[in-house]
């Protein structure tokens, strides 16, 4: 019960301070699930690969994926209590929004033209973008370098081609991510 209730409390929190989406929330996200020791670098990297190729929003198939990986871990023969604690991660990463779109909605309706609201959104912009430019590179060094330190050793060559050739697609081509990420899964089952 008492790491459901954490559980909860972390995606709370996590729910609540995300600002600018979903790929905004992955520094605070890796970094609450790494120090709890609830999952290492690779293990989140992994777990927000499925994330990301599974459809809804990444914060919350983060969260629901996290809530029953952490539980399943701590309850191996209990599949039911791990499917609780994928409700709790689901259900504490999307209260913060429901009340703040519920309670605020309105407010910043009749009021979105005021200086003071301008001048916040202003200041919010580059801090969303250097929150996800962050969660871009921690991205890249976990997939390219593991837990080595990116400057003392080459990355891995196969995973670096991968990445580049998905970058490259999908920046500067009309094919579809979708394709992009079929294509990179088939790449590296063959190669990886």
């Amino acid at each position: 019960m008492t790491l459901l209730l954490r559980i909860a409390g972390v995606f709370i929190k996590v729910g609540l301070l995300t600002i600018g989406g979903g790929l905004a929330m992955i520094p605070l996200l890796q970094s609450e699930m790494v120090s709890r020791g609830w999952l290492t670098n690779q293990g989140f990297l992994d777990i927000l690969g499925i994330a990301q190729i599974t459809p809804g929003p990444i914060t919350i198939n983060t969260a629901t994926f996290v809530g029953f990986t952490i539980i399943r871990a701590a309850h191996p023969t209990n599949l039911w209590i791990a499917c609780v604690g994928a409700l709790v991660g689901t259900l504490a990463v999307c209260v913060p929004s429901i009340i703040c779109i519920n309670t605020l909605g309105r407010f910043w309706q009749n009021h979105r033209e005021h200086p003071c609201m301008i001048k916040t959104f202003s200041i919010l912009r580059p801090v969303v973008t250097g929150l996800v430019t962050v969660a871009a590179l921690l991205l890249v060094r976990e997939a390219l370098w593991g837990e080595a330190a990116p400057l003392t050793q080459t990355p891995e060559l196969k995973a670096a081609l991968i990445a580049l050739t998905a970058f490259l697609l999908t920046a500067f081509t009309k094919f579809s991510p979708f394709y992009v990420l079929g294509l990179g899964m088939v790449i590296g089952i063959l190669l990886l």
